[in-house]
């Protein structure tokens, strides 16, 4: 639907002058910046020409006019998002129920409030935001309990764009040949500027090449947990204590490197209950030659690689998986999976690039080769297996893609998820999702209420039909791409849902709504389920 949508960006890379920094970009953030109950996305932009790093094609806005088009709204909502940026994500950052942007890049990372007038200032520089030198992934939360929003930002690679451009041409280099950098927390003060906090708080990432983190609760104490997923290092989960410190629990919980001679590639990260019991399992996204990684979680205490017993090893094995999530495509009450694919450069520059560097392409040369790539679809099945649905996708099949970022989203309101690709080369793509099912469903979005407190962390367990289902408002990370969108619930046939609510921080239910009616889209604010809009078409 991109081209009836009216997206018309355009993703433009130097390749040849920005080397790494040119293949890593490409995220997009979905969320309701202005509060009408659809779906805005923002894209980040690049550099065409190394040489005018400020030209573009810079980020672009746009909003979403709920009749199933876009406004390019950029220029009006005076966000200028230039240069080497790589991911973007919405927070509400200062609890005012309106997500504000931020934006990770080389050199910088911006933070744009949401003015609630269609307009935002960028204030990073003037709150504390400082970041790694060079930073893709970007995971919220409020880490010591105060109710203000904290920032995690990963830190990469150890370069820049003139380390880049002093390389040979076609020497091409992989992670391994760079320091990693260290990640940087960011705690937020009652002022609203925020102070880094990382080592303090036993989350730097030491040695690790991060490129995603989430944080979550995982094992179901009310505090949130932090995820790191690394390139080429191994991943490392971190336990919150919910005073803003945390214990690597890595090794004692399974959640890293296990029999790997060499850590995969880490890409992107997506959160959700595959198996339905109640407990959130984590994916992550490797390069080609590398399984996608599935760790089922094991009453909240261990993490099983169930990638080969989910049926996901196989099908994912051949291409670059970046972007990921969780969503249930079919309203059948079970998650399904999606991730975006795409190699990194285009393949006459991996046939040349072989020519030119000791010990030959490495992880490079593994899998398919080719530079644009099929996006991949899996279907939930039940008991935790997931089926390779993507031959029978519809247009979804006939995608040849190299994209980076995803996000997925009720996009048009018609209450089924829809997808979102930022992609490189190939164009970026918004998949409607068109499955046949006459599942019902239910949407709810926290928002905050008069305290301003954060809504990050609030759990909600929507019953109906007998199937109880559990999901926690968080920041979606996929790669560089942080979507802040409603927790959508398919219910089946059933026709009301039982809904309770368990405030971020705490462990036991604080509200509960019988009798909720379905296909539907509700805010949840200062304790009360309002009912924004109707499924269009429902």
């Amino acid at each position: 639907m991109t081209k009836r949508a009216g997206l018309t960006f355009k993703f433009d890379t130097d390749l040849k002058r920005g080397r790494n920094l040119a293949t890593m970009g490409g995220g997009v953030a979905m969320g309701d910046f202005d509060g009408d109950g659809f779906l805005d996305l923002f894209f980040t932009g690049s550099v065409a020409n190394e040489k005018k790093p400020e030209s573009g094609p810079c980020g672009v806005l746009y909003r979403n006019r709920g009749d199933g088009t876009f406004e390019d709204v950029t220029a009006r909502s005076l966000i200028r998002a230039c240069g080497w940026t790589m991911g973007a994500s919405w927070v509400d950052v200062d609890g005012s129920g309106r997500p504000d942007l931020v934006v990770t890049g080389v050199g910088r990372t911006m933070l744009f409030k949401n003015l609630g007038d269609g307009t935002f200032r960028e204030e990073g520089a003037a709150r504390g935001v400082v970041a790694p030198g060079y930073a893709v992934g970007l995971a919220a939360s409020d880490v010591n309990g105060d109710g203000r929003v904290d920032l995690y930002v990963v830190g990469y690679l150890d370069t820049d764009a003139a380390k880049e451009r002093s390389f040979p041409a076609l020497a091409l280099r992989l992670p391994e040949d760079y320091e990693g950098q260290p990640a940087t927390l960011l705690v937020q003060d009652a002022g609203g500027r925020f102070h880094e906090r990382a080592e303090a708080a036993g989350v730097t990432n030491a040695g690790g090449r991060g490129l995603g983190a989430v944080f979550f609760d995982y094992d179901g104490d009310g505090r949130e947990d932090l995820y790191v997923v690394n390139d080429r290092m191994p991943n490392v989960l971190y336990h919150g204590h919910g005073d803003g410190t945390f214990e690597d629990v890595t090794l004692e919980t399974g959640a890293g490197a296990r029999d790997q001679k060499v850590p995969r590639a880490g890409m992107g990260i997506a959160v959700g209950d595959v198996d339905g019991d109640g407990r959130p399992d984590i994916l992550v996204t490797n390069f080609a030659g590398e399984p996608v990684t599935l760790y089922r979680n094991v009453e909240g205490a261990l993490f099983d690689d169930a990638t080969e017993a989910a049926g996901v090893e196989r099908s994912s094995l051949p291409y670059v998986k970046w972007g990921t999530d969780f969503a249930d495509f079919d309203d059948d009450g079970r998650m399904d999976l999606v991730a975006a694919t795409g190699h990194l450069v285009p393949r006459i520059l991996l046939t040349l690039a072989k020519f030119f560097r000791k010990g030959g392409l490495g992880m490079y040369g593994l899998g398919d080769r080719h530079y644009e790539q099929p996006p991949m679809v899996w279907r939930n099945e039940g008991h935790g297996r997931l089926a390779d649905v993507t031959p029978g996708s519809g247009d979804w099949a006939a995608l040849r893609l190299s994209a980076r970022g995803l996000a997925a989203g009720d996009v048009d309101g018609d209450g089924r998820v829809d997808v979102v690709l930022a992609a490189v080369s190939g164009g970026i793509r918004l998949m409607k999702n068109t499955t046949a099912s006459r599942g019902h469903a239910l949407e709810i979005l926290p928002v905050a209420g008069a305290d301003h407190r954060t809504v990050l962390g609030t759990k909600v367990i929507v019953t109906a039909g007998g199937v109880r289902q559990v999901q926690e408002f968080i920041l979606r990370p996929s790669y560089a791409s942080g979507a802040w969108v409603p927790l959508h619930f398919g219910l089946g046939e059933a026709a009301s849902a039982a809904v309770e609510v368990i405030p971020p921080g705490k462990t036991e239910p604080a509200a509960r709504f019988e009798a909720v009616a379905v296909d539907g889209l509700y805010f949840l604010r200062d304790g009360k389920l309002e009912e924004k809009r109707g499924f269009l078409g429902r």
